[in-house]
């Protein structure tokens, strides 16, 4: 398999992701409940089990993040905040990112 089609498919679960976003941003804790099952389930059935440590590693540094651009420098806000000014759900996307780019890297780095 070519790199490019597969950096597209470990690309498809983030299209996926902003998808569920723009059908459900208005319920963070059904965005919560989706993300958790799917990234989750997208870890667990890959062969690499160390990437939930990079999962939960990416949610702390991505909550982290968040927090910091909402409430110290302001650079954005959500329309609906639940905890630090941003939404439950948003770490949990952070946390699947890495787990994304460790596995394109590793399509770059195997080629």
């Amino acid at each position: 398999m070519r790199k490019l089609t597969k950096v597209f498919i470990e690309t498809l679960p983030i299209l996926f992701g902003i998808f569920l976003s723009y059908l459900f941003w208005q319920d963070n804790v059904l965005l919560l409940i989706i993300y958790l099952v799917l990234t989750l389930g997208l870890i667990y059935f890959h062969k690499d089990k160390t990437e939930f440590i990079i999962f939960a590693y990416g949610i702390l540094i991505g909550a982290i993040v968040e927090v910091i651009g909402t409430q110290i420098s302001g650079y954005q806000s959500f329309t609906k905040p639940d905890f630090g000014g941003i939404p439950m759900w948003l770490p949990i996307v952070w946390g699947y990112g890495f787990v994304a780019m460790k596995r394109i890297g590793f399509v770059f780095k195997d080629s």
